[in-house]
């Protein structure tokens, strides 16, 4: 069975707005549903584990974000996650993940895009239309429609693939993108804010085809 790592928020990186170990317990259903086993951690030292005992995991998930001004870049994370893509698996970044290394560059070049504090912002949570643009992951899909934060003025890298986006007073903001790092493919998407989420059908059928793109299936 092909297998997938979800890093989670709630042990080494929290904040106080949102639920991290209830919506990576939503993605690993969805993950399940998709034929991938999948384990559930929150440290940095349990990812490298992870990595370690799962060394064919086809898929590493983040569903974490920094939410501390003051935290460090952690070179550990940064590491394993190049070392992931280095072997050419693939990473899906979800929602405040944009946000785990919010100042450093390397982050951007990694996940095609990032938070910048003091720039990225979001209007108040409500419910959500999310336009699709023409791709392979957004083939045949409805747009969304979903309770979600809709973030806005994200800083993106040079050529990322948009295929999901909102508009805030007239402007286009990118909510999702397909990219390559290292040789694998890579895809950020800013939903996920917590558990209503993914109780839009069409929420999570734009998931599902990522997951599938990502692989390859």
């Amino acid at each position: 069975m092909a297998r997938a790592v979800i890093f989670a928020g709630g042990g080494d990186y929290t904040d106080p707005w949102h639920p991290f170990a209830a919506t990576a317990e939503r993605v690993r259903a969805l993950l399940e549903a998709e034929g991938l086993a999948t384990v559930v951690v929150d440290t940095v030292a349990g990812l490298a584990d992870a990595v370690s005992a799962h060394a064919d995991a086809e898929l590493l998930v983040l569903n974490a974000g920094s939410g501390d001004e003051a935290h460090p870049l952690d070179a550990s994370l940064l590491a394993l996650v190049e070392a992931h893509l280095a072997t050419g698996r693939p990473l899906l970044a979800l929602h405040a993940a944009a946000s785990l290394l919010p100042e450093h560059e390397a982050w951007e070049r990694l996940l095609g895009g990032r938070w910048t504090r003091g720039v990225s912002w979001h209007p108040p949570l409500d419910e959500a239309h999310v336009q699709l643009t023409p791709h392979a992951i957004t083939a045949g899909l409805e747009p969304v429609t979903v309770t979600d934060e809709r973030y806005t003025e994200l800083r993106l890298a040079a050529s990322p693939a948009v295929f999901a986006w909102h508009e805030h007073d007239g402007v286009r903001h990118p909510l999702a993108w397909a990219y390559e790092a290292h040789g694998a493919r890579v895809v950020y998407d800013a939903l996920g804010h917590d558990t209503r989420s993914y109780d839009s059908p069409t929420r999570r059928a734009l998931l599902a085809r990522e997951v599938r793109w990502l692989l390859g299936t």
